[in-house]
């Protein structure tokens, strides 16, 4: 019995497009002339994947393709409706009882599809599916219904089988790709997004998920070749261009990378985002003043000023060696940011001067900014930190053996301060440890450096390779110190037995 598919008729069902085609799967296929013309004539001729049809089902279906062509859907399913419940219950008392085929039920859930009534739709080809269980279109539509839910794990099987039944379609390959990609697994993905391709290849949505599945696999040279297709034909769309920005990126070509970025920016595409990574790519290749450009555009081109990130590209210009464009970059941002700064954007405006007063030169500076720093926010780790580098700078550049000695003081009870909280120990304890080895306190920097190495995240072989140059300079010290102290023991030994030798 079908009666349990078959709600009652209240309100015509509008077909909304947008509702059968969420994640691209499926189109109304139901209103494709082409579908439809396939659909109807198609039974009774691939029987070991599409049900065999009565000769009332068969005129029946012409008859609700002539609808479908008018666009008169609710029509159609009160003509199904009728049929299936006049074969199953007939008026007629002399007439015995039938059975509706699996195209029927099939046809059904198409329209219930159609309206948006997915729960209807789903039972409906589930029932096509029970009554013919290699039913290829019902598998088919099943998977589209799913994927239009996002189900992904419903889908995949359907769309499976449907294809092992002989399915050939773009679509269904395409969108098998899309489920393949969702589960990560790229490989599967790349070879259905393939296959849609070759059957489709004008389609974007095919070529995208191409893209993406090489890029999955690091497939980088060759995602980069189907980006520049689609860029070819979709010159406006900034994601492709972005996307084939980072493949570049990945191929370390930085340069190219730039060149996709720039274009977005002549476009006027370019985002916040955008703008500060093609900054960067510019300092990688050393070009500052570009970069400065890129930088400032972003600041300029920010829905709501991000003081951090601004201040990050500060940071960058200076540690490359560009201390004057650093401070352009930092007056810019803090013409921006005027009066809305917040009292820790404050104090890492103000870091970043120091920083930037440091890169110039400008030791005196560094200090005045750092005395209003450490009075204004005492307890800031980052503070205390810089005043110990200040102190250990004016150490190092000092002649007078007695201020030499006093910075060196100063700098190590900052160092020592700092290293006891944890958002700076790291910073801490490496200059810390690094003062001492230049003061060639090798046994006292040692477990400065040792901490800093348990504390880095990220790369540590270059840090490495210093605590072991380190340590073994600790070890000298350690065997010239037990020398020394041997020595004098023997010394004192040898002295001791001379005067007893003298007394007697």
């Amino acid at each position: 019995m079908i009666r349990f598919l078959i709600p009652a008729l209240t309100v015509a069902a509008a077909i909304p497009h947008a509702a059968a085609q969420k994640i691209d799967a499926p189109p109304n296929l139901f209103r494709d002339p082409k579908f439809v013309k396939e659909f109807v004539g198609s039974y009774g001729f691939i029987s070991e994947v599409e049900p065999r049809v009565s000769n009332e089902e068969q005129a029946l279906l012409v008859k609700v393709g002539e609808l479908f062509n008018k666009n008169q859907f609710t029509t159609a399913e009160q003509e199904i409706v009728r049929f299936i419940k006049e074969t199953e219950a007939p008026t007629d008392p002399e007439k015995p009882p039938g059975e509706i085929s699996a195209a029927m039920v099939f046809v059904l859930g198409n329209l219930y599809f159609s309206a948006d009534r997915q729960d209807e739709a789903r039972r409906a080809f589930l029932e096509a599916i029970r009554r013919f269980p290699r039913f290829r279109r019902a598998h088919t539509n099943l998977g589209y219904l799913y994927i239009s839910q996002n189900k992904v794990d419903d889908a995949m099987p359907m769309l499976q089988k449907a294809i092992e039944l002989g399915e050939t379609s773009p679509r269904t390959y395409g969108i098998l790709g899309y489920c393949y990609l969702q589960k990560s697994n790229a490989i599967a993905a790349e070879n259905a997004y393939r296959q849609a391709y070759l059957l489709d290849p004008k389609n974007r949505d095919w070529k995208l998920g191409l893209a993406q599945a090489l890029m999955q696999q690091e497939k980088m040279e060759e995602a980069t070749s189907m980006l520049d297709t689609l860029i070819a034909e979709n010159p406006g769309d900034r994601q492709l261009w972005l996307q084939q920005a980072n493949a570049l990126i990945a191929q370390d070509k930085k340069i190219d990378a730039a060149v996709n970025l720039e274009a977005l920016r002549l476009k006027g595409l370019a985002g916040e985002n955008e703008l500060n990574l093609l900054g960067n790519l510019y300092m990688d290749q050393g070009e500052a003043q570009l970069a400065l450009f890129a930088y400032t555009e972003a600041i300029e081109k920010a829905d709501k000023f991000d003081v951090s990130r601004a201040l990050k590209s500060a940071r960058i210009l200076n540690d490359y060696g560009y201390p004057e464009k650093a401070e352009t970059l930092v007056g810019r941002i803090e013409k921006a940011a005027s009066a809305s700064l917040t009292s820790a954007e404050k104090t890492e405006l103000e870091l970043v001067k120091v920083r930037v007063a440091r890169g110039a030169g400008d030791t005196a500076r560094v200090g005045s900014l750092l005395q209003d720093l450490r009075a204004s926010d005492p307890a800031n780790g980052e503070v205390i930190v810089e005043l110990g580098r200040h102190f250990d700078d004016i150490a190092r550049a000092e002649t007078d053996e007695d201020k030499r000695a006093a910075a060196l003081v100063e700098a190590k009870t900052y160092y020592k301060l700092a290293s006891e909280m944890d958002a700076v120990a790291y910073q801490a304890n490496l200059g810390l440890g690094q003062l001492l080895v230049r003061e060639k306190q090798y046994s006292e920097g040692l477990p400065h450096i040792q901490r800093a190495v348990a504390l880095k995240t990220g790369d540590k072989s270059s840090l490495e390779q210093y605590l072991s140059r380190v340590r073994r300079a600790a070890d000298r010290e350690r065997q010239r110190e037990e020398r020394e102290e041997a020595e004098r023991a023997e010394a004192a030994a040898r002295e001791e037995a001379a005067k007893n030798a003298a007394d007697k």
